[in-house]
């Protein structure tokens, strides 16, 4: 009997695995992601721009042609044609969850190394990218592993198809995030056949699309200008190297109020050494390409100690480094062989269903016990409107981002119009503001809104329809905003004036 769609069970195996590793992403409504809001309402805006009950293109105008994430947006548009806005967003974070241990996957069988390996990668997927919801960044993580896969593969055997698919999924890579696309690059640089000057050409011409896309980003985009303009004072002179190692749990791991990541961490730690022990007198089947390999992990550690955190309107630059660093060394461990590498399998996916588990368990009482009627919140608001966000009480005693911080996104997401906090007036976003509706008076939005809602006063009234309050902390003058809901955790104010005035 032949397995379905061709596929060996092994491959089914690994996909049950996938679609394990992806539960996080879809187990509840509003998960504890700080960006996710965010997200979710850029691609409502990019899906439904003309729409005219949303009123969109009455605030907004597109930047997609100068935005480098434009490819997590454009597949999360056409998803929504059939899933919605909601549950496209839940499949993009679906193919980063599971995508990644796939991905890892095909790089350790073109390294020769045990395939096996890639389940180490699935207690590692819900690290603080992930709850700081930084989507395209991490939709570029499998991309970048799976580029890489291919990559050397093109490069043992050189064939057409092959090329043309490096081709197409480098430049995919680039236009979905910039940094895992970068680390790509160092690592096809550290893989490429230095030593046969013939072959330079065959295994160049695969990655020039991806390279003359990065090259026009850089020297025609704002925003790429912007970010190259700032590479002189990226890295760091003298950094705080104590600082940045005593922070590495907290920017990968370490997501969770209590201790069960920690738990989890010292779970997968102990599988890698046995795994690592057991090993010893086995033959090693890896590939030359592994000892090239090596520099990928090597400068994704270089560049969180070294590098600062600014970069244009990018934060947080160094830390971005240490998950894919993490993630990248999964190549450098060893599998034994035999029932000793079984017996490691077996523990290796009890780790990884006990994280997931966990995680889902995690978010499931975020949901329950802290999100509240923000759907009762929302519904009294009319589409279309302008409302502001005044997170006060942001922070979680589940999770240890501030995953209310965005909420008001949510509106947007569900009823289109314009909200503040947003990042409109950044230049690397996808769509910013049409002249006249940059938030009054007419400059950005007060610098911290989303972290300092007690400074946002006079930009309140009378632009703003509604105002989306969590916390107390919003007193509103008289004649201005009134209650419209309040709920256990949401209030609504609406605009005094507001059923008089047009959207």
């Amino acid at each position: 009997m032949r397995p379905p769609l061709g596929l060996r069970p092994s491959t089914l195996a690994y996909l049950a695995v996938a679609v394990l590793a992806s539960a996080p992403a879809w187990i509840v409504k509003h998960p504890p992601l700080q960006d996710a809001p965010f997200h979710m309402a850029t691609l409502k805006v990019i899906h439904d721009f003309n729409d005219p009950a949303l009123h969109l293109a009455d605030f907004y105008r597109s930047n997609l042609g100068g935005t480098q994430y434009v490819f997590t947006y454009l597949l999360g548009s056409v998803l929504a044609y059939v899933l919605g806005v909601p549950f496209a967003h839940a499949a993009i974070s679906c193919l980063y969850l599971g995508g990644t241990p796939l991905a890892l996957r095909q790089l350790l069988r073109a390294l020769g190394k045990d395939e096996r390996l890639c389940l180490f990668s699935i207690p590692m997927l819900v690290n603080a990218m992930f709850t700081l919801g930084f989507l395209p960044y991490l939709l570029g993580i499998p991309l970048m592993f799976w580029g890489l896969a291919v990559g050397i593969e093109d490069m043992r055997r050189p064939r057409r198809g092959t090329g043309l698919f490096l081709g197409a999924l480098s430049t995919t890579l680039f236009f979905t995030h910039v940094f895992p696309f970068a680390l790509f690059g160092v690592g096809y640089a550290a893989l490429f056949p230095w030593t046969r000057p013939r072959a330079w050409l065959r295994a160049a011409v695969p990655v020039a699309p991806s390279v003359a896309a990065a090259a026009w980003w850089t020297f025609f985009a704002s925003a790429g200008k912007s970010s190259a303009g700032g590479l002189g004072t990226l890295f760091l002179r003298e950094p705080d190297l104590g600082l940045a190692f005593a922070e590495i749990p907290n920017w990968t791991f370490n997501v969770f109020r209590d201790t069960s990541d920690e738990a989890t961490a010292l779970m997968l730690l102990l599988a890698a050494v046995v795994a690592y022990a057991l090993s010893q007198g086995d033959p090693d089947p890896s590939h030359r390409a592994s000892r090239a390999y090596v520099v990928l992990p090597i400068v994704c550690g270089f560049l969180y100690f070294f590098t600062g955190d600014q970069l244009g309107d990018v934060w947080l630059v160094a830390k971005r480094f240490a998950v894919p660093g993490m993630l990248a060394s999964i190549p450098l461990l060893r599998m034994p062989r035999g029932t000793r590498g079984a017996a490691v399998t077996v523990g290796l996916l009890s780790v990884a269903i006990h994280s997931t588990v966990n995680v889902c368990t995690k978010f499931i009482r975020y949901e329950r016990r802290e999100v509240g009627d923000i759907e009762d919140a929302l519904a009294v608001m009319e589409p279309g409107k302008k409302v502001a966000g005044l997170i006060f009480d942001r922070g979680s005693l589940i999770v240890n981002n501030s995953p209310f911080l965005h909420y008001v996104s949510y509106y947007q997401a569900e009823k289109g119009g314009f909200v503040q906090f947003s990042y409109a007036h950044f230049k690397h976003w996808p769509f910013s503001y049409k002249d006249g509706f940059m938030p009054p008076p007419g400059r950005p939005p007060f610098q911290r809104w989303e972290w300092m809602p007690e400074s946002v006063v006079t930009e309140l009234y009378p632009f703003y329809d509604y105002v989306l309050v969590r916390g107390p902390g919003f007193y509103p003058k008289p004649n201005t905003f009134h209650v419209k809901y309040k709920g256990d955790h949401w209030v609504v104010y609406e605009r005094d004036d507001a059923t008089r005035a047009a959207p």
